[in-house]
């Protein structure tokens, strides 16, 4: 498992982006099932729901009942963790990671991958989680091009060492190979958006790339299915054969989904950011409400409107009221 903190899906060739910025991604990306509507659950800045979703949790501010190292614990799941950061959400889930940063992160990776061949166990995990610049330096994602490129050169370094171990080890062809990330990034804006920078409930904030690579998987897939960051625990789990150790989580295994030829997964999911606004995004809507009472709701129509530029909330009032009320519904079934 191979977690990015920040990663915005524009950030990869393989999603549309810069094709020489992650070159060793997008060769992984040719060799596994990548979801193209993989969605965070919070914008960039804002961590409770994100970490707890990774922790044991998808939802909620109270402690989490189950931790996600209880759960791995349970299923006979050796576990081993390497970080750039000491992660909040790491001690949510009750692990603690060993942490190494740059250069010396993709040793360590290698070194791991090393251990992971020939430990005796018969389910092993290893998930190296990095931050990006927000977590190293404290403040906002930055908007200058060569710190994102630095950021984005020594995340595919980490990448491309993992996948070079795992085929130098013989592993290559019997496990599975998560690449992710927690939540989107606000890249400033592009001089056609206006001033959007209190638009926290924005897709480019929340879209964030998924690949899975595996034995069953066919290589090369694009998944067009709505998922999330909650579904990433479950989806471990169930590698392992252990799906009822994922029993009252919000989200669910994605590995089903592989099998089914684009058929299945969820009609919406469900966003919210840390000032109260709640979205809804549908396979081809995208519905923002204000936490502020006399705010009308924006409507975005998707995929044309990759953006959010366009509110046609008003050319399409029956779509509001019915996704006004299919929201209300699944936020009282979150709770």
């Amino acid at each position: 498992m191979l977690s990015l903190d920040h990663w915005n899906a524009g950030l990869s060739g393989f999603c549309g982006g810069e094709p020489l910025l992650t070159p060793s991604v997008d060769r992984l990306a040719a060799e596994s099932a990548a979801f193209d509507q993989h969605f965070s659950v919070e914008p960039a800045g804002d961590r409770s729901i994100n970490g707890r979703a990774w922790a044991g949790e998808g939802w909620g501010t109270g402690p989490v009942e189950t931790r996600a190292a209880d759960r791995f614990d349970a299923a006979g799941v050796d576990v081993e963790i390497l970080a750039d950061t000491a992660f909040d959400w790491f001690r949510m889930a009750g692990w603690t990671p060993e942490v190494a940063d740059g250069e010396r992160l993709q040793q360590h990776v290698t070194f791991a991958i090393e251990r992971l061949a020939t430990a005796t166990t018969e389910h092993r995990m290893l998930w190296v989680a990095v931050s990006a610049p927000t977590e190293a330096v404290g403040g906002p994602w930055p908007e200058h091009l060569e710190e994102i490129d630095s950021a984005m050169a020594a995340w595919d370094g980490v990448v491309d060492a993992a996948v070079t171990a795992l085929e130098r080890c013989g592993l290559a062809d019997g496990v599975l190979l998560a690449v992710t990330g927690g939540r989107g990034a606000w890249l400033g804006d592009r001089g056609f958006e206006g001033d959007r920078s209190a638009v926290a409930l924005h897709e480019e904030r929340l879209r964030t790339p998924l690949l899975l690579r595996g034995p069953g998987i066919e290589p090369g897939q694009r998944r067009l299915e709505l998922v999330q960051v909650i579904d990433m625990l479950p989806t471990l789990l169930d590698w392992f054969g252990t799906s009822s150790a994922a029993d009252e989580l919000s989200g669910a295994s994605l590995l089903p989904l592989l099998q089914q030829d684009g058929r299945g997964g969820r009609e919406e999911i469900v966003v919210r950011d840390a000032g109260g606004d709640w979205g809804i995004r549908s396979r081809d809507l995208f519905l923002v409400r204000s936490s502020e009472g006399d705010a009308p709701p924006r409507l975005y129509s998707k995929p044309d409107d990759a953006w959010d530029l366009v509110d046609v909330s008003e050319q399409g009032v029956d779509d509001v009221e019915r996704l006004v009320l299919r929201l209300d519904e699944l936020i009282e079934a979150i709770g």
